[in-house]
């Protein structure tokens, strides 16, 4: 006989989406970020969207205050 699984696996705990980022104030590379987040929402499409949050989110020159932690 094998080992057949009869009951469910336990739910999937998820957090709530991070909020979005705001681009520094005068750093060019967050404001092409935050266009380009931009033009990926309007076109649907969200996997880069994310992408562009996360770049926000990591740019070098943030500092650890400046995140916001669940």
């Amino acid at each position: 006989m094998s080992d057949t699984r009869t009951t469910m696996a336990p739910p999937v705990h998820l957090s709530p989406p991070l909020d979005r980022p705001a681009p520094a104030t005068e750093c060019d590379v967050c404001a092409a970020l935050a266009e380009q987040r931009a033009e990926a929402e309007s076109k649907g499409n969200f996997s880069a969207v994310v992408d562009c949050n996360v770049e926000l989110r990591n740019h070098p020159h943030r500092r650890a205050g400046d995140l916001k932690l669940l």
